[in-house]
């Protein structure tokens, strides 16, 4: 111990001293670089690298971000009028007087992502029209409803079927309902502000 302490030879007591401090400045240097090797990286990479982990950055805030992708976000957007296509149909071109017609509206997608429309009753309508006339409307007898919020992905499409009794109507269920005529006749469906274009059929 006491030559640890008192060391001798020829390079004196104040070399042999510097050595050693030298010598543990490097070994203190090796601990502390293994430390963070191993603690400093470990650390980082699971928070960036694993398939589990949590991820440190804060939500990007960039205003180039495309609006539509809120929908992948799962916030579907309203249906815009160019997005869907409305069209309506009779299920045959002609019928006897008297005949009591089946009426279809479809309201599809047709844009390339999905979006939200009301397709209740209250914003669905049929109407028939004679020349300039109007005949009959399916809100005439049967007006408003509660709100049906659906989401129709591209290509999906909602369809709706009324009986049309084969007599004339007007707003509010009022006046004789008289028989229509024989003639050519055109059916409109709406869905909102959306309108298809018109459907001919006679009644013979």
């Amino acid at each position: 111990m006491s030559s640890l302490l008192n060391p001798v030879g020829p390079a004196g007591r104040t070399a042999y001293w510097i050595r050693r401090l030298v010598l543990l400045g490097l070994v203190l240097v090796l601990v502390l670089g293994l430390k963070w090797l191993i603690f400093g990286r470990g650390t980082q990479s699971a928070d960036t690298n694993s398939p589990g982990g949590s991820s440190t950055s804060a939500p990007s805030t960039n205003p180039s971000v495309s609006p539509t992708n809120t929908a992948d976000a799962g916030q579907t957007l309203a249906c815009a009028d160019s997005d869907l296509k409305v069209t309506a149909s009779t299920d045959a071109a002609r019928y006897p007087v008297g005949s009591t017609p089946r009426l279809r509206m479809k309201i599809e997608n047709v844009s390339a992502k999905p979006c939200t429309r009301d397709i209740g009753a209250a914003q669905n309508e049929l109407v028939i029209r004679s020349g300039s006339v109007r005949v009959w409307s399916s809100d005439d007898c049967s007006p408003g409803g509660s709100p049906d919020i659906a989401t129709l992905a591209p290509g999906q499409s909602f369809s709706v079927t009324v009986t049309w009794p084969g007599r004339l109507s007007a707003p509010g269920c009022t006046g004789k309902k008289a028989i229509a005529k024989a003639g050519t006749y055109r059916l409109v469906g709406r869905n909102g502000t959306l309108r298809s274009s018109a459907s001919p059929f006679s009644l013979t």
